[in-house]
């Protein structure tokens, strides 16, 4: 046989690790170079953890917003409150007038003649409180609508009664209060002479006597000198001092 016929075969063993060689190689290129797929699916999982960091963020911004408004309600919620009470008295108040053509007196034993009503309530046991406990007993009077007062509006810090009712009020002589839980001042304009040295006596929250003056401003001129004052004697309880709320401007 002629040696150009002759074809040169490679041994079995040498073609099988020539193509597990192959093979190897091949499998390094998939590892080392990720398909389209890949690259995509990798891609999405790192824009996903940045959203994540990015509500994280707003949420935290959120709460730290909602922390700041409830410290805020809880220093400025009573006064919120006190104020909204205040104006809602001196209104009807204001009402009370224009029904009746008077303004309610700071006395209950003179409500009757005010209104030109046979009724007449006796003298309370005390005269604590006597401005705004005549106040109140005044707005639900025969013959004038109220609107109703909520629970912490109202209390008794006297613990005074009539010895029968001579409105829808009721015996007890409630007094409308603040939210520290003192009861708002009233004063009648007939009374600012009357109170301007020594006031009346009230009851704050935390038992005290006090004696509020009608309110004037610097210049020693009385606030609202035709008509009437109410006010909050805040949160410290005492009367006619800087955190005193009133329905006017003390600027």
């Amino acid at each position: 046989m002629s040696n150009h016929n002759m074809t040169r075969v490679a041994p079995a063993g040498t073609r099988t690790v020539a193509a597990s060689t192959r093979d190897v190689a091949a499998s390094a290129r998939n590892v080392a170079a990720p398909t389209r797929g890949e690259r995509s699916t990798a891609r999405q999982r790192g824009f996903s953890f940045i959203e994540i960091l990015i509500v994280m963020g707003i949420i935290s911004v959120l709460v730290g917003g909602v922390i700041v408004a409830i410290n805020m309600w809880v220093q400025k919620g009573p006064e919120f409150a006190t104020k909204n009470t205040i104006t809602k008295t001196k209104a009807l108040i204001e009402d009370w007038e224009r029904n009746f053509e008077m303004l309610p007196p700071s006395d209950v034993t003179k409500i009757g003649m005010v209104t030109g009503s046979d009724i007449k309530a006796q003298k309370p046991d005390n005269t604590y409180n006597e401005g705004i406990e005549a106040v109140y007993q005044a707005l639900f009077w025969p013959g004038f609508k109220s609107t109703d007062f909520g629970g912490d509006e109202l209390g008794n810090t006297d613990e005074d009664e009539l010895k029968k009712a001579v409105s829808k009020a009721g015996v007890k002589l409630m007094e409308i209060r603040d939210a520290w839980g003192s009861p708002l001042v009233y004063f009648h304009r007939d009374d600012y002479g009357k109170y301007q040295e020594d006031g009346p006596v009230y009851l704050n929250f935390r038992g005290d006597d006090v004696r509020p003056k009608p309110w004037r401003n610097e210049a020693n001129e009385l606030y609202n000198p035709s008509s009437f004052q109410i006010f909050s004697m805040g949160p410290d309880g005492e009367p006619n001092t800087e955190d005193d709320i009133t329905p006017w401007s003390r600027d």
